[in-house]
């Protein structure tokens, strides 16, 4: 599903050259379960920038399910972001004016579904993270375990074949963290391709494979 070789991603900061990647080569099957781990700095955010085409590397390649990612144009990369990647992120991303329903529902607003199907495919998400009995209540009216559990039915509502996931324990305590993770690993069970970030090696240890990173390279 994800094959990378040599990836290099080069920033100027204040004169100085800044290398987030450098020589980083990886391989995901699909529907496996990756845990990437490192500290602050390591390179493990830009990494997940560019597996999910929100970024592009300065060298190196990348192919995605068979297909050459620096090749894609903008459209294209926007059409894959939209049906194939399902992204989750440490700080919810949700917005507050919407109630947990509407949230969910976003992805397949842009997809252009039906109304009907629309909130149909949205509740069944709500209710895969166990969720459906707050589908009225807005993000201020739920902790942050149900928000991140919203967030994730955001992420499958549109059944995606990737998740990538940002640090997605961060903001929470260790019961709602685990409640994140267990979902996280029925999505795996269930043939999704889940790319996890994170500092923390208790939460790393949770995927089927664990990839090191730091200063830009694989070390594990």
């Amino acid at each position: 599903m994800i094959h990378t070789r040599d990836l290099q991603k080069y920033y100027t900061v204040g004169g100085t050259t800044v290398r987030a990647l450098d020589g980083v080569s990886l391989d995901i099957d699909d529907g496996e379960y990756v845990t990437v781990v490192g500290t602050s700095g390591s390179g493990k955010s830009t990494l997940m920038n560019i597996l999910g085409c929100l970024d592009a590397p300065t060298s190196g390649s990348y192919t995605l399910d068979g297909k050459d990612v620096s090749a894609l144009s903008d459209n294209t990369l926007s059409d894959i972001r939209s049906n194939k990647i399902g992204f989750i992120f440490q700080s919810f991303n949700l917005i507050p004016g919407l109630t947990a329903l509407e949230n969910v529902e976003l992805p397949l607003l842009y997809r252009k579904v039906p109304k009907r199907q629309r909130s149909e495919t949205a509740m069944r998400a709500l209710e895969s993270v166990r969720l459906s009995d707050r589908a009225l209540h807005r993000p201020t009216e739920l902790s942050g375990g149900q928000q991140q559990r919203v967030a994730i039915a955001r992420a499958i509502a549109a059944n995606p074949a990737i998740i990538l996931a940002d640090e997605p324990c961060g903001n929470l305590d260790s019961r709602s963290g685990a409640e994140v993770l267990d979902i996280l690993s029925g999505l795996s069970r269930s043939g999704k391709t889940v790319v996890m970030i994170t500092h923390n090696e208790d939460t790393a240890r949770k995927a089927q494979r664990l990839v090191r990173i730091s200063d830009g390279k694989i070390l594990q």
